[in-house]
C-alpha cells in the first residue's frame, strides 16, 4: 500500500470549518449524506480534525474515504483530493457537538453525478446564490452543478451572442468556488429553433456560431458542457442526435479533457413509446449521457419506468428530477420531504429546485443523502433532521410550515398523481375531532408564523427575504380558520381580506424584481392548500351559507379546463381566478395539437364572459386555427371573430349572448407545435 501526505489537506481543514456548524442530532453523531458504514466504537477521541493524519490510498474510489477515530488519533484514508475532501466534511460533522466519538467511517457515493440544475423558469439565482450553493453541495458531499437558466438569454435566445465580461467574471468566480467545493460545473446551451435550415451552409453557419460560443465558455475555464432542446423547437431527433454527437466528436474530444456531453432532449419524460426517444437513443454516441425527467414532468421515479426509458434509449437516464421546482405555480412553497425514488443505478440524477434558492435546500439536504446512499436513507428521519440542521433557532416552528407547504399542485390529480404529502397529521385529526382538531391546528400555526416573524429576520435573513409573504399569509389563513370554526363572520372577512392584501404585495414585490414579460407568472401566496384550507372552506360554507354577503363573496365559481390537447387535460393547477378574471397562464410545457385537437375553459354554473385573450406568441399557430364560443357548456359550438395580432387572438364577444365556454381548434390539416402564454377571459359580474 502506498502511502503519502495529501497536499490538499490544510485547505480540506480551512474548509471544513470556515462553514457554518451544525448540531447533532438528538439521539447522537450522525452524518449527513449518511455513510455506508459508521460505527461506534466507543469514547470519545482527545485528537482534533487538525490532527488527521491522511493517507493516500489504492484501490478506493475517487470519491471514497475511510476515517479512524481512535482515543488520541485520527487517520483518513483516500486515493483522491475529493476523498480526502469528504472525509473532513465528515470529521465537521461528527466535531460540531464537541469530542469527536471514536469511531470507523468507510464511505462511497452511489450516484457518479449528484447534484443541481439550474433549469426553471424565472429570475435566476444570481452569483452570490450560486457561490452559496456551491459551499452548500460541498458540505453535503454533490457533485454537480449544471447551469440552465431559461432567463438567461445568453443561454437560450440570444445563444450566439458572447457573453458581457462583467458576467464572464462573475463565472470565473463561480468556476473557483465549484473547483475549491469539487462540483463539476456544466454550463448548457439551449438551441431551441437554432439549425432548422436544413441547407448545407445554413447548417455549417449554426455551428461555426455554436463552436465561437463554446470555445469563449472555454476559454473562461469550463471543462463540462450540456445541450438543452426542451421546451422549444421542433422534436427532431435526427438533428439533435446529429448536434450532439457533433459537439462530443469535434469540440469536446478534440480539447481532450471535457467531461462526458449531457444532453437534455426536446421529449424529456415519458416510457419507451417515444419515437423521438427511440431515434435519438439510436443514433447518439452511446457515452453521451441523456436527460429524463420520468413518466410525468413532475413525476416520481421508479425502477420500472426508468428501465423502459433505459430501453428507449439504449442507456440509462441521467435524471432530471423537477422536485421542489415551483416555476409552474409560483405561489405556493414546495418544502417538504424528499421521497418517491426507487433505487437504480443512474449515471446522473440533478433537482431542479424554485427560483427560492434558501427554500430550496430542505430538499436539497434530502437529495443529497438519496443519491449519496438510497439503500440507507430515511426520507423522515432525513426531513426532521435537515430542518433542525438549518433552523436550530426555530425547528418547531419550520417544521410546521414546511409541513403545510409540500404539495406544489392546486388540483389532487393534477401532473399523472404526482403529489407531496401535505397537512397529514393534521387530516387525521380533521376526520376524528372535527372543529376541534380545526382550532387547534389553526392556533398552533398562528403561534408558528408569528415565531418565525421575530427569529428569521435576524437568523435566516436570506430565507426570510424569500418566504416572508408565505409566513405571512399562514398566520392569516390560520386566523381565517379560527374565524370559521368559531362562526364569526366579522374576524372572518378580517382574515380574509388580511390574506388577501398580503397577496396584492407579494405579487406587487414580484412584479417589481421581474422583467416587463414575466409579471404575469404570479397569481400571490397561498399555504396549506391541499387539506387545511379545504377544511376551513367546509366550517366557512357551513357557518356563513345563510349570510350571502359572505358566502358570495368568498367562494366564488370556478372554471375548469375541457381541452382534448393530452398535456393540458387535467392541469387544473394552470388555472387562476382573480375577482373578475379566469386564467390559464404560462403552461411552460411545448404542448401538440393535431388537426382537429382543441383547448379551452368552460365556466362553473352561472358564469358568463364577454372578452377573450389567447396569446400563443407565434402567428404560424394563430393561423392554423379559430376560436370558438358555446352558450351550453360546449354542446353546440359557434365562430366568434375576434382580432389576429401576430401571435395573439383577442376581442369583446356579447355580454348579453350567456357565453360560458371558449375554445381553440386546430382547424388546419397538419399538426401544430406551441405553446400558452397566456389564455384568459373576462367573467361577466
Amino acid at each position: 500500500m502506498t502511502r503519502q501526505m495529501f497536499p490538499i489537506v490544510a485547505i480540506c481543514m480551512a474548509c471544513a470549518f470556515m462553514q457554518v456548524g451544525v448540531v447533532r442530532a438528538e439521539n447522537g453523531a450522525r452524518v449527513y449524506p449518511t455513510p455506508k458504514r459508521f460505527e461506534m466504537t466507543g469514547g470519545v477521541s482527545s485528537a482534533k480534525p487538525r490532527d488527521a493524519k491522511v493517507r493516500k490510498v489504492e484501490g478506493l474510489g475517487k470519491e471514497d474515504y475511510r476515517i479512524v477515530v481512535g482515543k488520541d488519533a485520527i487517520t483518513v484514508e483516500a486515493s483522491a483530493k475529493t476523498g480526502g475532501f469528504y472525509a473532513f466534511q465528515t470529521l465537521r460533522q461528527l466535531a460540531s457537538g464537541g469530542d469527536i466519538p471514536c469511531c470507523t467511517v468507510e464511505d462511497s457515493p452511489d450516484v457518479p453525478l449528484r447534484g443541481v440544475v439550474e433549469g426553471f423558469y424565472g429570475r435566476p439565482w444570481g452569483t452570490e446564490g450560486r457561490l452559496d450553493l456551491m459551499d452548500f453541495m460541498g458540505q453535503y458531499k454533490m457533485n454537480c452543478f449544471i447551469y440552465g437558466p431559461k432567463d438567461d438569454p445568453y443561454h437560450q435566445g440570444k445563444w450566439k451572442e458572447l457573453y458581457p465580461e462583467s458576467m464572464i467574471a462573475d463565472f470565473r468566480r463561480l468556476l473557483d468556488a465549484a473547483r475549491k467545493n469539487h462540483v463539476k460545473f456544466y454550463w448548457a446551451v439551449h438551441l431551441g429553433d437554432a439549425f432548422k435550415d436544413p441547407e448545407p451552409a445554413a447548417r455549417e453557419a449554426e455551428y461555426a456560431a455554436l463552436w465561437r460560443k463554446l470555445d469563449s465558455m472555454y476559454d473562461v475555464g469550463f471543462r463540462c458542457f450540456a445541450v438543452f432542446f426542451d421546451d422549444f423547437g421542433n422534436a427532431n431527433a435526427e438533428l439533435h442526435a446529429e448536434i450532439s454527437n457533433r459537439v462530443k466528436r469535434d469540440f469536446l474530444d478534440r480539447k481532450g479533457d471535457c467531461a462526458p456531453l449531457i444532453v437534455c432532449p426536446n421529449d424529456y419524460v415519458g416510457d419507451d413509446n417515444s419515437k423521438y426517444s427511440h431515434v435519438i437513443g439510436e443514433k447518439a454516441d452511446k457515452d453521451i449521457l441523456i436527460m429524463w425527467t420520468g413518466m410525468g414532468v413532475c413525476s416520481d421515479i421508479t425502477a420500472d419506468a426508468t428501465a423502459k426509458r433505459a430501453k428507449a434509449l439504449r442507456r440509462t437516464p441521467f435524471v432530471w428530477w423537477n422536485w421542489p421546482v415551483n416555476d409552474f405555480v409560483r405561489c405556493k412553497l414546495p418544502m417538504g420531504r424528499t421521497y418517491g425514488v426507487e433505487e437504480y443505478r443512474y449515471p446522473g440524477f440533478v433537482s431542479n429546485p424554485m427560483e427560492n434558492l434558501e427554500a430550496s435546500k430542505i430538499a436539497l439536504f434530502g437529495i443529497a443523502d438519496m443519491l449519496w446512499n438510497r439503500h440507507d436513507f430515511d426520507s423522515i428521519r432525513n426531513w426532521h433532521d435537515g430542518i433542525r440542521r438549518l433552523y436550530p433557532f426555530a425547528a418547531k416552528a419550520m417544521m410546521r410550515f414546511c409541513e403545510h407547504n409540500t404539495d406544489p399542485h392546486k388540483e389532487p390529480e393534477a401532473m399523472g398523481g404526482f403529489y407531496r404529502e401535505e397537512s397529514e397529521r393534521f387530516v387525521a385529526a380533521w376526520k376524528a375531532e372535527g372543529k376541534a382538531a380545526l382550532v387547534r391546528e389553526c392556533e398552533e400555526n398562528a403561534a408558528a408564523a408569528e415565531e418565525l416573524s421575530k427569529v428569521l429576520p435576524e437568523k435566516a435573513p436570506k430565507l426570510w427575504r424569500e418566504i416572508r409573504y408565505w409566513v405571512a399569509y399562514f398566520g392569516a389563513q390560520a386566523r381565517e380558520g379560527l374565524a370559521a370554526a368559531k362562526g364569526d363572520a366579522d374576524a372572518y372577512a378580517k382574515a380574509k381580506d388580511e390574506g388577501n392584501e398580503i397577496q396584492r404585495q407579494q405579487k406587487a414585490y414580484f412584479q417589481s424584481l421581474a422583467p416587463e414579460w414575466d409579471r404575469g407568472r404570479c397569481m400571490g401566496c397561498v399555504t396549506a392548500t391541499r387539506h387545511l384550507q379545504k377544511a376551513i372552506d367546509d366550517c366557512a360554507r357551513a357557518a356563513f351559507r345563510g349570510q350571502p354577503e359572505v358566502y358570495a363573496r368568498y367562494f366564488p365559481t370556478v372554471g375548469t379546463s375541457i381541452g382534448t390537447v393530452k398535456a393540458v387535460v387535467g392541469k387544473g393547477q394552470h388555472f387562476e381566478r382573480g375577482e373578475a378574471l379566469l386564467v390559464m397562464d404560462d403552461i411552460l410545457e411545448q404542448l401538440t395539437a393535431q388537426p382537429g385537437d382543441w383547448i379551452g375553459m368552460k365556466m362553473a354554473k352561472n358564469v358568463t364572459f364577454n372578452y377573450v385573450w389567447l396569446n400563443f406568441g407565434a402567428k404560424d399557430v394563430v393561423d392554423a386555427g379559430r376560436v370558438e364560443v358555446s352558450k351550453d357548456g360546449g354542446s353546440t359550438w359557434q365562430t366568434v371573430a375576434l382580432k389576429m395580432e401576430e401571435g395573439l387572438i383577442h376581442g369583446h364577444v356579447d355580454t348579453e349572448a350567456g357565453f360560458n365556454a371558449v375554445r381553440w381548434i386546430n382547424t388546419s390539416d397538419h399538426q401544430v407545435v406551441f405553446k400558452i402564454v397566456r389564455f384568459n377571459v373576462d367573467i361577466v359580474k
